[in-house]
């Protein structure tokens, strides 16, 4: 894992410290709001139609990724 420089770190601090960051976060909060499988699934085909690209151009994904 890659450590954090000083500089990343600091630019970490005063964003967790940034009142207008902490109130961005709580509308995003407020603005959520709980989907159903069905509208779930009705977002993920229509969100399907702007992507171009075919899954068998895709090489097959080897080894193992861990996030």
């Amino acid at each position: 894992m890659t450590k954090l420089t000083e500089q990343e770190k600091q630019e970490l601090l005063t964003d967790a410290a940034s009142i207008s960051r902490r109130r961005d976060f709580e509308k995003l909060q407020v603005n959520t709001r709980v989907l159903t499988p069905e509208q779930y699934l009705d977002f993920l085909s229509w969100a399907g139609t702007f992507m171009k690209e075919k899954h068998l151009d895709r090489p097959p994904v080897e080894g193992v990724f861990l996030l």
